[in-house]
């Protein structure tokens, strides 16, 4: 098996023809035919029904072709980080970061940044989305982490996905649901779910999956998601964290972290930046050293069929 043959059923899956297939590798039908059959052989399967029109992948077929894309992905971002790794990454670069990430993401990488860019002084601040796009426009940031995709954001921008993050629901050990293993969506629609304040783009998340606007007993008008955590510790109902904030839990504390019902809400995380932009090159070789910090099992989570992309 090479990465050529995988790339070649990709394009087969994403075709559905030899020829038009062939002519996006840039090889011939034949080739293309000859290395798709090879590929057969050694995994000792057929991937492709060749008698049906237009032509169909076998159901192993589609299933190795969907891992194949991961795996391509991650061989275009080792050729990514191999093609930054020795250029100049120097200078002061600001960066932007919202408040739900920044708190479970910037200790990840923050370290090894001028062990990688010793020429590079690295300035990181955090706010809420529409404050880090305006800093963004003006020219006060070079680049900014934030939940993707944003509406306000213009198709030319720069964007390097940098991981996809579950939801996960905070049920404290009183609360009525704390027994269960998973919750459902329906579990979910309750008037007791703490949420973050008006400007959260996770507060808006979290309510599109309640399915409610809601209206709380007592008004919050709190900025961290550690303070939701603390209050529903005091029996005043349950709260959605994001996968990085669950792994920072005490342990003591991940019992209550419950999964939600397939298909799993996942929210993208990106690093965004104007088009155009002169720190371009230093973006990207930053974006390459915050992924290599992620946990394996959030990159590319959103290519899951068992996941739903909220934004």
């Amino acid at each position: 098996m090479t990465i050529s043959q995988l790339q070649y059923l990709v394009a087969l899956e994403k075709y559905r023809h030899f020829g038009r297939a062939a002519d996006s590798c840039g090889i011939t039908q034949p080739t293309l035919s000859a290395q798709i059959q090879k590929l057969e052989d050694g995994l000792g399967h057929p991937l492709v029904n060749r008698k049906q029109q237009p032509l169909e992948l076998t159901e192993l077929g589609e299933v190795i072709a969907q891992q194949a894309q991961v795996i391509l992905q991650s061989v275009e971002d080792i050729e990514e980080l191999a093609a930054h790794w020795d250029q100049p990454v120097e200078g002061k670069f600001r960066l932007g970061v919202i408040p739900t990430v920044a708190p479970y993401l910037i200790h990840r990488f923050v370290g090894d940044v001028p062990k990688r860019f010793k020429s590079l002084s690295l300035e990181i601040r955090e706010a809420q989305t529409d404050v880090v796009l305006s800093h963004l426009r003006q020219g006060l940031l070079d680049a900014a982490i934030l939940a993707v995709p944003v509406e306000n954001i213009p198709s030319d921008w720069s964007e390097w996905v940098l991981y996809d993050e579950p939801f996960v629901a905070y049920v404290p050990k009183e609360h009525e649901l704390s027994g269960e293993l998973f919750l459902t969506n329906s579990e979910l629609d309750r008037d007791d779910v703490l949420v973050l304040p008006e400007g959260h783009c996770f507060r808006n998340q979290v309510l599109d999956l309640c399915q409610r606007k809601t209206k709380q007993e007592v008004s919050l008008e709190v900025g961290q998601l550690e303070t939701l955590v603390r209050m529903a510790d005091a029996g005043m109902g349950m709260t959605l964290l994001p996968e990085l904030a669950v792994m920072e839990l005490p342990m003591d504390k991940r019992s209550c972290a419950k999964p939600l019902a397939e298909p799993r809400p996942v929210r993208r995380i990106a690093m965004v930046q104007p088009p155009g932009h002169r720190k371009s090159g230093t973006a990207s070789a930053l974006a390459s050293l915050i992924m290599s910090h992620i946990p394996a099992k959030l990159l590319n989570l959103a290519e899951d069929k068992d996941v739903l992309k909220v934004g």
